[in-house]
């Protein structure tokens, strides 16, 4: 009765696994469709009038029945200190970054040998 029990509780336990398994993999590719579905209307509807107003459509039934009378407008917030902070350290870095790499070695480099030139000319002179 042991080796019974065992067989079909092991049967069970692959068989709910394997199942679950493919049900969420099932259901994340119909997620993933929905959501590919959803931009390529929104990017037809940049150039075809037709999909605009079917999107609109779409969206006037999603927001039916008192919906959009909930919606609050969107309030641009000032950002922490810290953020600001963040971004003016960027600013500095990118500066810096595109001063660097602005410069033109090979004349730095010219510039540097002809002061050594010079500087070496001059101490054997004395």
């Amino acid at each position: 009765m042991g080796f019974t029990t065992n067989l079909f509780s092991g049967f069970t336990l692959t068989s709910t696994t394997l199942y679950l398994s493919l049900l969420y993999h099932q259901r994340a590719r119909i997620h993933q469709a929905a959501l590919l579905h959803q931009q390529a209307l929104l990017l037809n509807s940049l150039s075809d009038p037709e999909v605009a107003s079917e999107l609109a459509m779409i969206a006037d039934a999603n927001y039916s029945g008192g919906l959009r009378e909930g919606i609050k407008p969107y309030r641009v917030e000032k950002a922490f200190w810290t953020e600001r902070w963040k971004d003016g350290w960027n600013r500095e870095v990118e500066g810096a970054v595109s001063y660097v790499q602005g410069i033109r070695w090979r004349i730095v480099r010219e510039g540097i040998e002809g002061r050594a030139r010079e500087w070496k000319e001059g101490n054997r002179r004395l």
